[in-house]
């Protein structure tokens, strides 16, 4: 695990998109770099609430398929206090009363969360979800970097009227800029074929009891506008980076950065590809 922790990005400051040179002769690679933030572990400090010790949230209910192909190669990530383990979102949902693990997300931004469309709206009409927060780098039962809640949430057009996977991604405004602290993801686009990119996809699946687990793999299929991949992956890593850590000076994106939104599950599972418009567009709701 040391090695696919270790190799980050160290000082990036811009947070802009880049138009970078082509990836291959197929496509041009727009990307937004990733940034690891100050590590500070103080909540208050950017407007998070501090997470007081015995906190219960309850785990995780909801509909996910266990996609284990094979063996299952998930690792715990443990601390959860370095980059990009920090930027990593336990996401969960207050309903009747009791908070519960719900989603991952991955901080994309100083006060945005990025997550799979599904874990903010039901799609295909109806309201955004009530009663979600966000907690940075949670492990197990800590919050080192607090928590935080919603003053709106996000999901593409094409989520919201159709429930269609392939538009499935969504996020939220925060009410702290906890990103400062914790660093965010980059994430980059393009048309060409990503196959045999390396991926990383860490997150809370529901049966690790609200810890951090990651899984590695590559990119098997990549279709215009989504991504397979054979991480191992349960539900409650919906909403996941579906992430490949680039050198420092990598055109469009260097450091942790995005491909898609994690959000099925099957033989091969999937996530919204990030196209150009999408990167665009999620950049747009910081």
């Amino acid at each position: 695990m040391g090695k696919r922790l270790a190799a980050l990005l160290s000082g990036v400051l811009a947070a802009g998109v880049v138009l970078a040179a082509p990836a291959n002769a197929s496509g041009v690679l727009t990307g937004v770099p990733a940034y690891e933030g100050s590590g500070i572990q103080d909540p208050t400090l950017v407007g998070a609430s501090p997470v007081t010790p015995g906190h219960k949230i309850e785990g995780f209910t909801g509909v996910g398929v266990q996609s284990i192909i094979g063996p299952d190669n998930r690792v715990r990530v443990n601390p959860t206090t370095t980059f990009p383990a920090r930027a990593t979102v336990l996401i969960t949902r207050v309903s009747g009363g009791v908070e519960r693990q719900h989603c991952t997300g991955w901080m994309f931004g100083p006060s945005l969360v990025l997550t799979a469309g599904h874990c903010v709206h039901p799609g295909g009409g109806g309201s955004f979800y009530t009663g979600l927060r966000f907690y940075p780098g949670y492990n197990g039962t800590t919050a080192p970097y607090g928590s935080c809640t919603a003053t709106q949430l996000r999901a593409s057009s094409g989520w919201i009227s159709s429930g269609s996977a392939d538009h499935d991604y969504g996020g939220a405004n925060l009410n702290c800029t906890i990103g400062n602290t914790v660093g965010w993801y980059g994430a980059f686009a393009t048309t060409a074929s990503l196959n045999g990119t390396p991926t990383t996809i860490q997150g809370y699946g529901g049966d690790k009891n609200k810890q951090q687990w990651l899984s590695t793999d590559q990119i098997r299929v990549s279709n215009t506008l989504r991504l397979f991949y054979q991480n191992d992956t349960i539900g409650g890593n919906s909403g996941s980076a579906v992430a490949t850590n680039r050198p420092a000076g990598s055109p469009g994106c260097s450091g942790w950065c995005s491909l898609a939104f994690h959000a099925y599950g099957g033989s091969q599972n999937s996530g919204a590809r990030i196209t150009a418009a999408r990167l665009t567009e999620v950049t747009g709701w910081r």
